[in-house]
């Protein structure tokens, strides 16, 4: 059954979308920080935003990326967790609909069509990072690249796929260098796999690409 994905609902709502705000935030921006209060339930309407810790050592670890109908951090607070594990940053010019938790949260109770458009989201995006993590057990690019897109193709019912924000989000995703992936992607696409697009990547040979693994 099609569904308007949650966050255009969200927007859209017949009484909950007036207590939406709208910010927009400069690239490298740092939105909230380590340890702040959640007190508001996110939607990115434009752009990508990043979560990042850093490590023992003092760098930067980018542990997860939110873009374009992502919400956040609806995980952190409907675990109990209250406040931020990391600092939310910018990773370029990025808005962000913002809506108070209490709010969300009473959204999500009385409309049981907003709790089960939650619920598709919340699975949908779960999978995604078990396919980034499943990726990581192959050891060549094309392989991580293939698992990706068969594990994706099974979320998109036309076999159009979209894309990360970016090339260097993607490579990101997928522990390898941008240029390295730049390159396979050309390879790969000149061997008929997939064509890709201004919408994203139109998988044209899904049992090859299966057949890489």
């Amino acid at each position: 059954m099609h569904q308007l994905p949650f966050a255009d609902l969200c927007r859209e709502h017949e009484n909950y979308s007036r207590y939406l705000k709208y910010k927009t935030y400069k690239t490298a921006s740092i939105i909230y920080s380590l340890g702040d209060p959640i007190d508001a339930i996110g939607i990115v309407t434009d752009g990508i935003l990043k979560a990042e810790t850093d490590t023992a050592g003092g760098e930067e670890m980018c542990s997860a990326y939110f873009e374009e109908k992502d919400i956040l951090p609806e995980f952190l607070y409907f675990s109990g967790r209250r406040s931020y594990t990391y600092n939310l940053v910018a990773a370029k010019r990025t808005t962000v609909a913002w809506m108070p938790a209490s709010k969300f949260e009473e959204m999500i109770e009385e409309d049981t069509r907003m709790m089960y458009s939650l619920l598709l989201y919340v699975s949908q995006r779960g999978l995604k990072n078990q396919l980034l993590l499943n990726c990581l057990n192959y050891q060549t690019i094309r392989q991580r690249v293939a698992f990706w897109l068969v594990g994706m193709d099974h979320l998109y019912e036309d076999g159009q796929i979209p894309l990360p924000v970016s090339q260097t989000v993607w490579a990101n995703k997928l522990h390898v260098s941008r240029s390295s992936l730049n390159q396979e992607l050309k390879k790969m696409e000149a061997l008929g796999y997939f064509r890709r697009n201004s919408g994203g990547l139109k998988l044209l040979d899904a049992e090859g690409l299966s057949g890489l693994l």
